[in-house]
């Protein structure tokens, strides 16, 4: 086998069909306004019912190192707004799909968003929980 035959068999080996499939995170922006640009492309409402007694809402997400991330929350309205689940935005073949906050955390080792302040992107009724609403809890 010539080396070029060799170069040619590491095209598809697992470590660069890992790199390809790599999850691409939207997100670590240094302004939340481009963190709001991406809901701009999808088209929801901010806040829509996800079952009973809880909402997805659209929503912004500060990291401890101070950078933004889209992301879409679940908040129980019969808990006065707990966050029941989270979710980050990844694009995949010029799609917007959402991967849970703790898979990212678990397969990607995104630890640098924890602990992190959110803000929804609408108001919640009865949300205690966001108390500086607009701003970030």
């Amino acid at each position: 086998m010539t080396s070029e035959e060799k170069n040619m068999g590491n095209i598809n080996s697992p470590s660069s069909i890992a790199d390809e499939q790599a999850l691409k995170v939207i997100g670590y922006y240094k302004r939340q306004a481009w963190a709001l640009k991406v809901f701009d492309k999808i088209d929801q409402d901010n806040v829509i019912a996800d079952g009973t007694n809880v909402v997805l809402a659209s929503s912004i997400i500060q990291s401890t190192n101070n950078l933004y991330f889209p992301a879409y929350m679940r908040i129980s309205t019969i808990e006065e707004g707990k966050v029941v689940g989270a979710y980050l935005i990844i694009e995949e073949d010029d799609s917007f799909q959402l991967l849970p906050l703790e898979r990212a955390l678990e397969e990607l080792q995104m630890n640098e968003l924890l602990p992190f302040k959110y803000r929804t992107l609408g108001q919640i009724d009865g949300d205690t929980y966001q108390v500086n609403w607009p701003d970030f809890s």
